[in-house]
């Protein structure tokens, strides 16, 4: 049950878990498929299943929200009930593999993912291996961990590993059937870092991943590091590392211990860096004007749909336009009544556009009107090209591509992570004449871009929205404190070396 909580996002509900809602055969059809629907871990997992010699899979359900707001919590109840049936149903088996995000909350519990895979291990019982995936922003709780055998994070951001980590899931699984015995070590560090500052490219959070596989010794089977993810707002909110040991703890707590004292020293760098909206006009105007600026891609932080953000916040659009930006794109901006609207008026038409967005600190003043012309149309599925979704299936639902002026707008009826070339592409756009893309997502658009524009000019830009990069501007309320960056002046004990030293 695969959610990333925002909690100031509006809560996820039944329709949207539907809109990726597997059972049964169903699953393992998606997974062997061409261009699976459901997330790249379970493909991993299958294919190295599958490599590896005999096996007999017994799917049982998977949901995909991605990102949003509280799940609704009957309907994680009513999910829940769903699982521990099927899994009493089925009988003995030989291990679970769990998939899930690890930041989910629901409307009435701040930890889903526990409570999901505490059930799991209850229903099975003590004795059957129980090994998990999760996203490197998931919060981690001492009941995640002490569910699961073995916990499996991404090691990349953006994420383009998760075939790798399934995989890996599944050899792991293997060891566990040959007899190893693992013993996981947890430390939680009080660094609630803003998402920007936990990329896998270059920065202390790379480092930290870098160091932690490293230091691997044969004694150790997986170390997971995981920054967690700010905007769910719970009580176990930390940068958390998870070292498992095999068949006894000594490297793994060393190592652990060790990890969390770099992370702890680097506290300082997990901050975010962006430019204002007003710098971000200048650029894109410059580039519109002068053939020999180079491209631009400026991402949209306040309203990263990647991290509940809803994709429809009007900053961006409305300074661009206002500002006379010219060779502009906008992917992708979510408003079916809009897709509807341009449908209605047809191709090669103008009408006054109303773009429905996020009133967010804008005191009920979210919408957006101008006059735009209709350019293209496209209805049905897509298939991811580059990055994170390459072969997967995407289902954006009907589409629109608007032009306001110099301003081009790729409007979507569903949410759709902007990190494909193909949501434009499908409109007829050539992104390599663009001068300025502007994108609704924070990671995963370099690798989707970066054939059209170069690292150095994708930008941050710090706006208004649910998922600001500014930390202090949001309204926590259950975050633990004292936590970094939001309090900077106390002192912290790694509690592994406590434990050493006595």
């Amino acid at each position: 049950m695969f959610l990333e909580s925002n909690a100031f996002a509006r809560k996820v509900d039944e329709a949207r878990f539907r809109g990726l809602y597997l059972e049964g055969d169903d699953i393992t059809a998606d997974a062997r498929s061409d261009h699976p629907r459901q997330m790249l871990e379970v493909v991993g997992f299958y294919d190295e299943m599958d490599r590896l010699g005999p096996w007999a899979p017994v799917p049982i359900l998977v949901t995909m929200a991605g990102a949003g707001g509280a799940a609704d919590h009957g309907f994680f109840v009513d999910t829940l009930d769903r699982v521990r049936r099927a899994l009493d149903q089925v009988g003995p088996l030989d291990a679970v593999y769990l998939c899930n995000h690890g930041a989910m909350i629901t409307t009435e519990e701040p930890d889903g993912d526990g409570v999901f895979f505490a059930a799991v291990r209850d229903t099975v019982g003590p004795d059957v291996p129980l090994v998990g995936t999760l996203d490197p922003h998931g919060n981690v709780s001492e009941r995640m961990v002490d569910a699961l055998d073995v916990v499996v994070a991404y090691r990349t951001d953006p994420h383009v590993d998760q075939r790798e980590r399934g995989a890996e899931a599944a050899q792991l699984l293997r060891e566990l059937w040959d007899g190893m015995t693992p013993h996981h070590v947890l430390v939680k560090v009080p660094i609630v870092a803003p998402n920007v500052a936990l990329f896998t490219d270059s920065g202390p959070f790379a480092e930290l991943v870098d160091a932690g596989q490293q230091q691997i010794t044969s004694q150790i089977c997986n170390v997971s590091i995981l920054g967690g993810f700010a905007f769910s707002d719970t009580s176990k909110n930390s940068l958390a590392i998870i070292v498992t040991g095999r068949d006894c703890d000594v490297d793994a707590r060393r190592l652990a211990s060790d990890l969390a004292d770099q992370a702890w020293a680097n506290r300082h760098r997990f901050v975010a860096e962006a430019i204002s909206i007003d710098e971000a006009v200048k650029l894109a105007v410059a580039a519109g004007r002068d053939p020999t600026f180079p491209a631009m891609v400026l991402s949209d932080l306040g309203d990263n749909c990647g991290a509940g953000g809803p994709a429809n916040t009007v900053w961006m659009l409305e300074a661009l336009h206002r500002g006379g930006a010219d060779g502009v794109l906008v992917v992708n901006f979510r408003d079916r009544h809009l897709v509807k609207a341009a449908r209605h008026v047809g191709i090669g038409n103008t009408f006054d556009a109303t773009f429905t967005g996020d009133d967010w600190g804008r005191e009920g003043r979210g919408n957006y009107l101008a006059r735009a012309q209709v350019i293209a149309l496209h209805e049905g599925p897509l298939v991811g090209r580059r990055g994170i979704v390459a072969g997967k299936t995407l289902t954006p639902g009907d589409m629109a591509l608007l032009e306001l002026d110099g301003v081009r707008v790729v409007v979507t009826s569903h949410t759709a992570v902007g990190n494909d070339p193909i949501f434009s592409e499908a409109l007829g756009v050539d992104l390599a004449a663009s001068r300025t893309i502007v994108v609704k997502v924070r990671s995963s658009f370099p690798v989707a871009y970066d054939e059209f524009v170069d690292s150095e000019h994708m930008l941050f830009v710090d706006t208004p929205g649910r998922t600001s990069p500014m930390p202090s501007r949001m309204p926590f309320e259950s975050l633990p404190r004292p936590v970094y960056p939001l309090d900077t002046d106390f002192d912290w004990t790694n509690p592994l070396a406590a434990h050493e030293s006595g």
